[in-house]
């Protein structure tokens, strides 16, 4: 009868043991990252610590979150952190740093397209499956400029005369009366031309293009002021006619039968001058600074010639 309880008691053992075993080799899966921030659907940029649940942890990966692409550093390597440091995107929205004292602090700047920006942020416990954020993040639904920091560069100034944008015409008076004909006209394509430039990511996305104006320093010569107005924020150059449609126009009297020649020469201000903006997200209050350089020419006084 003892005999026969052998193997039923070898059975037993061998499934507890088993069991024991079994146990002992699952590993408890812990989140590295706060639930609430495994997905996100966002409209602003922002830039915060977050903590890592974990002693030993690594930024994996960035992908795509609609294809899979692992996204790339500005040197075409796939973007990962595994020490303290920082990565940065290729087209520079977004960065990532591993601090000193082992946190994961996240830089995302806005996004000016209409597509929503779709984006996975793995992040690996040593041999653990990478636990992921998602971000889903649109445009804002406006900005505005709420500072404007501008400073001429000095030696950069300079005025000189020009017949740039002048012409010459041929004044006819073919009546036996003097008669007044407009010289003005010699100075119609004489322009005003303002011109921004900046590198800074989204430097010319954020401006509603329905209302692309900006106030910018005004111009100030011997003590007086010879431009104040708003100018076109755009990349490039824009250019202002100097001739106004509804403005003055200049005269010259012509004796009865003669000819007169008339052409212009302009005095002009040229300045450059460095910007600092300060940009409001409306909707977030997200607030990021664009950097660039202005250079404008300003038409001060117009000259009429006679030949």
């Amino acid at each position: 009868m003892q005999l026969s309880l052998i193997p039923t008691f070898l059975v037993c053992v061998l499934l507890l043991m088993y069991s024991c075993t079994k146990e002992n080799n699952e590993q408890v899966v812990i989140d590295l990252i706060d639930p609430q921030l495994k997905e996100l659907v966002i409209n602003t940029g922002f830039s915060d610590t977050i903590s890592i649940n974990g002693a030993v942890w690594s930024v994996a990966y960035v992908k795509d979150g609609l294809s899979g692409e692992q996204l790339k550093d500005a040197e075409g390597i796939p973007v990962q952190l595994d020490d303290i440091g920082t990565v940065k995107l290729a087209d520079k929205w977004l960065e990532l740093e591993k601090t000193d004292d082992n946190k994961l602090h996240i830089t995302l700047l806005e996004n000016f397209t209409d597509e929503p920006r779709n984006f996975v942020i793995g992040i690996q416990s040593e041999n653990n499956q990478p636990q992921e954020m998602r971000f889903i993040q649109s445009r804002g639904e406006g900005y505005e400029l709420i500072e404007n920091d501008i400073v001429e560069i000095e030696g950069s100034r300079k005025i000189y005369i020009s017949s740039e944008g002048c012409s010459t015409v041929t004044l006819v008076n073919n009546s036996d009366q003097e008669k007044k004909m407009e010289t003005s006209v010699v100075f119609n394509d004489v322009k005003y031309s303002s011109e921004f430039s900046s590198d800074d990511y989204g430097a010319f996305d954020w401006i509603d293009k329905e209302d692309p104006f900006i106030f910018m320093d005004e111009l100030m010569r011997d003590g007086a002021i010879v431009w104040a107005d708003r100018v076109p924020y755009q990349k490039g150059i824009a250019f202002e006619d100097f001739m106004k449609p509804n403005g003055s126009k200049e005269e010259l009297t012509i004796r009865p039968n003669s000819t007169v020649v008339v052409s212009g020469e302009m005095e002009y201000l040229e300045r450059s001058a460095e910007f600092t903006f300060t940009i409001k997200n409306k909707t977030s209050g997200n607030r990021f600074k664009i950097r660039g350089i202005w250079s404008q020419k300003v038409p001060l006084v117009s000259h009429t010639l006679l030949h």
